[in-house]
């Protein structure tokens, strides 16, 4: 498996720009962040070849919502200069969410008057018109779900179960799933037992741990066994490291590269 620092928490001790050269001191050779839209993307580029880092993914939706019919070709149109924009930092993976998320990841919008079956409906439209365009760019978008008890409240997509039905049904090997064990050990726990029955569908896994989305150990995970697992599965994907470290970046990631 492969192994990603996320600068925009991890390394926050320097400014953005300078966080690259920290991961590849690390000892790592991938980084992700989230917004491109707010960051000089030439800059990053130069980075990445300075420090022959390579970037393993971004969000690519900003501010629009699947789950919103109306909202459908503005998101679709969204998708298409992420996708550009991953392309110039050879990047292979976008994330992609349910619902629009702002400052601090608040869900901007509930829509609460469309119903959970319409909402359904409009993600696998969506992605159904957006499967050949991620696979003519080779650019896989992966479907992240967030709890949504602490962080996201109001936010739709919460359960494994609801994003693999989801991406089954598009059938592409470039519409995948991101997922999030911080996120769904608040919402559903049980994380070995869904990890060994939906690997074929998860392209991309987050870790962090609960509560407090700190390094492992801090918390009530055990990390060691779900990493074994993910080596018995023969997981070959990304494990980003999206979160807040309790101490010095440079301690918690010698910690996180022997994971």
């Amino acid at each position: 498996m492969l192994k990603s620092a996320c600068i925009e928490m991890l390394f926050t001790e320097v400014p953005f720009y300078e966080r690259f050269a920290l991961a590849k001191e690390a000892g790592f050779d991938y980084v992700e962040f989230w917004s491109w839209t707010d960051k000089d993307i030439d800059t990053i580029k130069q980075l990445c070849d300075q420090y022959s880092l390579k970037i393993a993914s971004f969000s690519g939706d900003k501010d629009f919502s699947l789950v919103n019919k109306a909202e459908k070709e503005a998101y679709i149109d969204f998708i298409k200069k992420s996708i550009k924009t991953a392309q110039r930092l050879h990047c292979g993976h976008l994330v992609i969410h349910s619902n629009a998320l702002g400052e601090g990841g608040v869900v901007v919008n509930h829509y609460n008057e469309i119903s959970d079956y319409e909402k359904f409906a409009n993600m696998y439209d969506v992605l159904r018109q957006l499967a050949p365009m991620a696979e003519e760019n080779k650019t896989v978008l992966v479907l992240e779900g967030l709890n949504i008890y602490q962080d996201h409240v109001g936010n739709f997509l919460a359960y494994t179960k609801d994003a693999v039905t989801l991406i089954q049904m598009v059938n592409s090997e470039y519409i995948k799933v991101l997922y999030d064990v911080y996120h769904m050990q608040i919402n559903e726990g049980n994380i070995m037992d869904t990890l060994t029955k939906c690997i074929d569908s998860i392209d991309y896994i987050h870790i962090a741990d609960v509560p407090g989305r700190h390094e492992p150990g801090t918390g009530e995970i055990n990390f060691k066994n779900v990493m074994n697992q993910l080596r018995k599965l023969d997981y070959r994907g990304i494990v980003g490291f999206e979160l807040s470290p309790s101490r010095a970046s440079l301690e918690v990631v010698k910690e996180l590269i022997k994971l």
